[in-house]
């Protein structure tokens, strides 16, 4: 069955690093680009074809007009998106760049009584939305996975599903979204202990 897997990145990204960071295998958000994203899909999501994966992303550029904080915080973002890059490459997996990186303050800090300067991505639900539509009128797959809880892509799944055998939404065990799960044919959840063996399975230590 042809299969086509949709991830929202930056989704994606900060909810497993949110389990990495709980378990003490990564520090901070910035510090994961190297996971076996198609071994943790393919495992639980089974077809008889090679999955198409699709990862959405915005596209980043080095920021330097506005200070040399946010010059930091974009080049730290570029260099991990340069990373995160190689390594869905040798997955064989398609980088789409969709939407911008929009700067905004974070919540603030409980300790010090500041906003922190914080970049978030923009628009990528329209690039998911408007290639769930096409391929799906275009008759390319018989089967769509959703990786992201954005309710924003809603619209978009009552018109692909029309056309599609089976609709799948995959989301994390602790964290899924009842107005999606109720518009999808099945929905699979993704466990804690998979994203910590996909970060294991890609960093394991290199042998001299």
């Amino acid at each position: 069955m042809k299969t086509v897997v949709y991830v929202d990145g930056q989704n994606f990204l900060y909810k497993a690093s949110d389990v990495l960071i709980k378990e003490g295998l990564i520090g901070d958000k910035q510090e994961l680009y190297n996971l076996d994203i198609r071994g943790l899909i393919s495992n639980i999501i089974p077809t008889d074809e090679k999955l198409d994966i699709k990862y959405y992303g915005a596209k980043i550029k080095v920021i330097s007009h506005m200070g040399e904080d946010v010059h930091k915080k974009s080049r730290t973002f570029s260099d991990n998106l340069r990373r995160l890059k190689n390594t869905l490459n040798k997955q064989n997996i398609q980088y789409i760049e969709s939407g911008k990186l929009k700067l905004r303050d974070s919540d603030l800090c409980k300790n010090c009584g500041h906003h922190d300067l914080r970049f978030q991505e923009k628009g990528v639900d329209v690039g998911i939305a408007v290639d769930m539509i096409v391929d799906a009128y275009e008759n390319r797959y018989e089967q769509v996975v959703i990786l992201s809880s954005d309710t924003d892509l809603i619209p978009a799944i009552k018109v692909a599903k029309s056309r599609i055998n089976t609709f799948i939404y995959l989301g994390f065990s602790d964290k899924l979204t009842n107005a999606i799960n109720s518009q999808v044919t099945k929905t699979e959840t993704i466990r804690d202990s998979e994203i910590v063996e996909a970060y294991k399975r890609s960093n394991q230590p290199k042998l001299v």
